[in-house]
């Protein structure tokens, strides 16, 4: 029986949390090292170092770069005495814009947009140097 409570306990808990997070303001996307340690890198070093994009778009002289980035699994359940319970699934997406086959400028998505997920996108491009 008390095992049941806090099983309800828990699921309640978990729903609140949810709640308040789709009704947040969205999460600030500041400025991250990685996008600016990007800017002027070719094309080349972009795909060589962060891999081969989900999209490529290309728009007049501009071409989008599409990456996407999801939290790993263990990061989105959180451990509560003996078990754990499921906490917001989010990752990031982030768009590298290209003029002249060169980064112009690094573009980050938070999904879903109250999260923070900085970090997500940030780890797409740490083995460019």
């Amino acid at each position: 029986m008390p095992f049941l409570i806090v099983r309800q306990l828990l699921a309640l808990t978990n729903g609140l949390v949810l709640w308040l997070v789709s009704c947040s303001t969205p999460a600030h996307v500041g400025d991250y090292p990685n996008q600016h340690r990007m800017v002027g890198l070719p094309k080349s070093a972009v795909l060589s170092c962060a891999g081969r994009p989900n999209k490529e778009l290309t728009s007049g002289v501009q071409t989008f770069l599409r990456y996407y980035r999801e939290a790993p699994i263990l990061e989105e359940s959180r451990s509560v005495s003996k078990g754990s319970f499921a906490t917001v699934r989010h990752g990031c997406w982030a768009t590298v814009v290209l003029a002249d086959d060169r980064v112009v400028e690094i573009q980050y998505r938070f999904v879903p947009p109250t999260f923070d997920a900085s970090n997500d996108c940030e780890d797409i491009f740490d083995s460019c140097q």
